[in-house]
């Protein structure tokens, strides 16, 4: 089986998560129709679209307003190709039986190993998922099963949703059957 490493691309990870957050930068494509509030980066500029469409470039200014923005508000290319790499480090591509289950899994792999990234950089400091919150009366909590949480190689996803999901992926993979069989040593 080829690398997933070597073929999969952003564009296989933006399919697999469309509404992944902080959005995806969008670069401004000729022949392209873009729609009423959309934001795009065009010339190392942010525009949004004030009009119900068009497929005007952004210098227009009867299609397109200038708006002040970061990069590093969005999820880019490179933010996608470095947590692939991040990822292969810990991945055994050789544990699934196929590449449509092992691109799958990378990709929730890769997720995590993003949203740590953003976490990261945006100092957010709480390790782990959130376990129960309350606003009045109201409250919710949730938990990690045991078998991730005390599990010293798995443990590490717990920090994620995407983890999570990841290492439930590959629970199946990770549990094998052990046969014990009678047997005797002969010597000649």
């Amino acid at each position: 089986m080829q690398k997933i490493i070597d073929i999969i691309t952003p564009e296989d990870f933006k399919t697999q998560f469309p509404r992944f957050s902080p959005v995806y930068l969008v670069n401004w494509t000729e022949g392209t129709v873009y729609f009423l509030g959309q934001i795009v980066y065009y010339n190392n500029l942010f525009y949004e679209c004030i009009v119900p469409s068009t497929d005007n470039p952004p210098t227009i200014t009867e299609s397109w307003q200038l708006i002040n923005q970061n990069v590093l508000n969005f999820t880019q290319d490179s933010d996608i190709i470095n947590a692939f790499n991040e990822a292969w480090v810990n991945f055994n591509q050789g544990l699934f039986p196929d590449k449509k289950t092992a691109t799958l899994v990378f990709l929730y792999l890769t997720a995590h190993y993003l949203t740590v990234d953003f976490n990261n950089a945006l100092g957010v400091n709480g390790f782990g998922l959130m376990t129960s919150k309350s606003v009045g009366s109201v409250s919710v909590g949730y938990s990690i099963p045991p078998w991730i949480n005390n599990n010293p190689t798995l443990s590490m996803y717990a920090t994620t949703p995407y983890g999570v999901k990841y290492a439930t992926m590959i629970k199946p993979y990770l549990t094998g059957n052990i046969f014990v069989e009678r047997g005797r040593i002969t010597f000649a």
